[in-house]
């Protein structure tokens, strides 16, 4: 069985930490599955596991992309019996790294850019690539 995998992307207080959290918190959305929220950054705000609807998850956090490989989503899968993953990806690193690490095993369900537009014009002035990058898929 596959593992749905929901995409987070954008930068530093583009909003994802607070979307994450309030999807968790959702009942609808969390109802016990197995899941893994893998943090590729840290960001100004902490989350709040207690407020997570239906429980379950188990925070990860990898801050280096060297890291990202198929044997950790394997290994990941193999060791915890993961039903879906959440990952908040960093927006300095680029996709096709995350992409290219993903097993067969392991799908992208949902992929959500998030924006703060007070600063994405600068951004898009000062790191394009980077940029584009999170708004192709």
């Amino acid at each position: 069985m596959s593992v749905p995998i929901y995409l987070f992307c954008g930068f530093l207080d583009g909003g994802k930490t607070t979307f994450i959290q309030e999807t968790l918190e959702d009942p609808e959305f969390n109802t016990g599955e197995k899941t893994l929220l893998l943090l590729c950054e840290e960001g100004e705000i902490e989350y709040e596991p207690k407020k997570f609807a239906g429980g379950n998850v188990t925070i990860a956090t990898l801050d280096d992309p060297e890291l990202l490989t198929p044997e950790f989503f394997s290994n990941y899968k193999k060791h915890h019996r993961v039903d879906r993953a959440l990952i908040e990806y960093n927006g300095m690193w680029e996709l096709p790294r995350l992409y290219s690490a993903l097993p067969d095993d392991w799908e992208l369900f949902q992929v959500m850019t998030v924006a703060d537009s007070t600063t994405f014009q600068s951004y898009m002035t000062n790191m394009r690539q980077l940029a584009v990058d999170k708004l192709q898929d």
